[in-house]
């Protein structure tokens, strides 16, 4: 898993596995689902991050 902050976008992108996404879905407004061809989850971006929570050091978030 891999877990990584755009500050500029304020986007943050969860990555569950390698691979690419054949779809992404949209979950709700700000909240997209990336899929693989099998349907199977490879990642979530949420948009607005500063909005939903508040973390002072959102913006270093780098995990492999």
């Amino acid at each position: 898993m891999k877990i990584s902050y755009d500050p500029k976008a304020d986007a943050l992108y969860i990555k569950f596995q390698d691979g690419s996404a054949a779809r992404t879905r949209k979950v709700e407004e700000g909240m997209l689902v990336d899929v693989d061809g099998g349907g199977r989850l490879v990642g979530i971006e949420i948009i607005g991050m500063k909005g939903r929570i508040h973390i002072p050091e959102l913006g270093r978030i780098v995990l492999d």
